[in-house]
C-alpha cells in the first residue's frame, strides 16, 4: 500500500532495533523504529502504519500497554509483542497480539511479521 508504512519497531536497546530493522528491510519491508511507547504513538499519530513490533520491557509504558492503544485507536494495524516475561502474554492475547520470543529462529520471526503485515494490508483495504 502507496504511502503506509509496513513495520514500526518499538525496543528501547538500540542495537535490537537497528537488528531487526535491518532483517525486516532485507525482506522487501518499509521499516521505521521508535525507542519507547510514547515516541511511537506520536509516529502512529502521523501516518497509517501496518504492523507495531514492540518489546514488553521498556522505559515509560510497556509494550502491552503501547498494543491496548493501538488495538483501541488503530484497529486495523497489526500487532506483535516480543516477550520472554511469564505471564506477559495474557495481557498480550488480550490486544490481540501475536506473541514471539527474541529467541525465536529468525525466519520463524520473519515469516510470522510478514504474515502480520499481509493480514493488515487486507484490513487497511476494507471491505472490497
Amino acid at each position: 500500500m502507496s504511502g503506509v508504512l509496513d513495520v514500526l519497531i518499538v525496543d528501547d536497546d538500540e542495537a535490537i532495533r537497528r537488528a531487526y530493522m535491518l532483517f525486516l528491510k532485507a525482506s522487501g519491508l518499509t521499516v521505521e523504529a521508535e525507542s519507547n511507547a510514547l515516541a511511537a504513538i506520536r509516529r502512529l499519530e502521523k501516518g497509517p502504519v501496518l504492523v507495531v513490533v514492540t518489546d514488553e520491557t521498556m522505559q515509560g509504558p510497556a509494550g502491552t500497554v503501547l498494543l491496548e492503544t493501538v488495538m483501541r485507536r488503530w484497529p486495523a494495524t497489526g500487532r506483535v509483542l516480543f516477550t520472554g516475561t511469564a505471564g506477559v502474554e495474557r495481557k498480550a492475547l488480550a490486544a490481540r497480539a501475536l506473541v514471539l520470543s527474541k529467541g525465536d529462529r529468525p525466519g520463524d520471526v520473519r515469516r510470522a511479521i510478514i504474515a502480520e503485515v499481509q493480514d493488515a494490508e487486507r484490513r487497511h483495504r476494507g471491505p472490497i
